[in-house]
């Protein structure tokens, strides 16, 4: 009975996980980024946003890589991450089962497998278009294995370093842990490996960090805001608390008892004070859901051991490797209290409180950090509504949330003016206040100029008095400003259906100017 329990709960476990992702299946803007760099690829124009100019705009090596290979066999990005996000958050889960049906065999349910089921935000980045599900499933199963002492772990930790360059912390202190067997010549194929890829980024962009890194990160500390970011886990997974507070506490004691496992502690905390430090990020909890399944497992293992000591057997964690981790000591508990226990520990991914429940607007945030599945729902799921190709020919200036139309209208020039991620220069320039983080970056009259720009698809400029034209997306109209007029190229846009272009001929008739020649409205 305690068998067919036990696999019961685990298919529902895996299928309500699956059902509700692909119930919450979006696209972020973010995502479009990739999806250009992986369709230039695809098409030969190298690994890159603009077409001969070399900058690592994308933060996910490996999956643009993968979704490149997918458009290659003609396969639509938008599906196809997704697709691969859903197989990642099952593999993950698979991953636990098997360990949990191996080696917690007095557990009436699959306990763990169910917490990570049940986890809100698992399901909101099981797609999104971005990497974030594979990064989470390589580096849990990577220091997962680490924790093991298998040898396997370096590897999965060298794909999460491909995946996102956070990955890069908990391979190379795993490198470092191993200091021991150095001799050993297969402990070094890992970091090798990533020192390849490092090569290529130097000679094939010339930086040693991606562009990324200097456009979101490269800030002064930012831990007021990073404290917010901790906050509002906290917030809208209120009974995780304790689960937070155990596990960190379990991390910190393991230097004063010198285990084993000290170096995994030290990687999972730098990573912690690394979020805190440079303030977390606009979308909720996509920070710190890497490391939450570790940071579960650890006190997973403690309650297991809690449970093992009241049944009066061994430890049912012995053969893991992270017997170490212990917080209450053997006392015997009644088994009724141990599984009320197991019942809050399930609830404290269970139970999600939407912060913005009360609010109208999809665009609300609490305290700079929002819910961006909450602003585009599916509505980037579908191509429908793009006037593809449109923008051929014309070089634009947009801001993140337009990626989408950058990937449909492939403009020939897209500099992204919010925070740099095509654009070293913009990159790099420094900040002097903070806001929103990864959305500081201030540009002007200079900038665009300087980048002989075309249309910006956004007011951020209305000291620039730019006239506009329309055009409608789906149901939604927004003005576009004009730069740089060429008649020709305004000719053809003008007479596609999308377009309105008489608040432009309007008033380059009031301005007394000539339409049948080139206008820079800037000079």
């Amino acid at each position: 009975m305690k068998k067919y329990l036990f696999w019961g709960t685990a298919v529902l476990a895996v299928v309500y996980a699956v059902y509700q992702s692909v119930l919450y299946r979006w696209l972020c803007d973010d995502s479009f980024i990739s999806f250009v760099y992986s369709r230039n690829l695809a098409e030969g124009f190298g690994l890159v946003f603009q077409k001969g100019e070399y900058v690592e705009g994308y933060s996910n090596f490996l999956w643009t890589l993968v979704l490149s290979l997918g458009m290659l066999f003609s396969l639509s990005p938008l599906l196809f991450s997704q697709v691969l996000g859903i197989l990642c958050y099952v593999g993950l889960l698979l991953y636990f089962l098997t360990y949990e049906s191996r080696s917690f065999k007095k557990n009436i349910i699959p306990f763990f497998t169910l917490h990570l089921s049940l986890l809100y935000h698992f399901k909101i980045f099981a797609t999104s278009g971005l990497e974030t599900m594979a990064f989470i499933s390589f580096l849990t199963i990577g220091l997962i294995e680490w924790d093991r002492k298998k040898e396997n772990a370096s590897w999965y930790l060298f794909v999460a370093s491909l995946l996102r360059p956070e990955g890069i912390l908990f391979l190379g202190i795993r490198f470092l842990s191993q200091y021991k067997s150095w001799k050993k010549f297969s402990i070094w194929f890992p970091c090798l490996g990533f020192g390849f890829f490092e090569l290529f980024r130097i000679f094939y962009y010339g930086d040693i960090l991606p562009n990324t890194f200097y456009a979101k990160a490269n800030h002064p500390s930012y831990f007021s805001q990073g404290i917010f970011y901790l906050g509002y886990w906290m917030k809208v997974y209120p009974f995780y608390l304790p689960v937070f507070i155990g596990s960190v506490f379990l991390l910190v004691r393991s230097f004063f008892r010198r285990a084993e496992n000290v170096w995994i502690s030290s990687s999972v905390l730098i990573y912690i004070a690394y979020v805190l430090y440079i303030g977390g990020d606009f979308m909720g909890m996509r920070f710190w859901i890497p490391i939450l399944p570790y940071l579960s497992w650890i006190v997973y293992l403690q309650l297991n051991e809690i449970l093992s000591s009241q049944i009066g057997e061994r430890s049912l964690a012995s053969d893991t490797g992270s017997g170490k981790f212990f917080l209450f000591g053997k006392d015997r508990f009644p088994r009724l209290l141990v599984y009320f226990v197991f019942f809050l520990f399930l609830l404290s991914s269970a139970v999600y409180i939407n912060p913005f429940r009360n609010e109208n607007s999809s665009l609300a945030t609490w305290n700079g950090i929002g819910e961006e599945r909450r602003f585009y729902g599916d509505k980037l799921n579908s191509p429908n509504g793009y006037d593809r190709n449109s923008l051929q020919g014309f070089r634009v200036a947009f801001f993140g949330a337009q990626a989408h139309y950058i990937y449909w209208m492939r403009p020939d020039y897209a500099w992204e003016a919010e925070s740099g991620l095509t654009d070293k220069r913009l990159a790099r320039k420094s900040t002097s206040t903070r806001g929103r983080v990864g959305h500081e970056k201030v540009t002007n009259r200079e900038d665009i100029t300087e980048r002989e720009i075309d249309l910006v698809l956004s007011d951020r400029y209305p000291d620039l008095d730019l006239p506009y034209i329309l055009h409608k997306w789906r149901d939604f109209e927004w003005k576009i400003y004009v730069v740089r007029y060429k008649p020709s190229l305004f000719l053809n846009l003008c007479e596609r259906k999308q377009w309105n272009c008489s608040p432009l001929y309007k008033e380059i008739w009031e301005r007394k100017m000539d339409r049948e020649k080139e206008i820079h409205f800037l000079q």
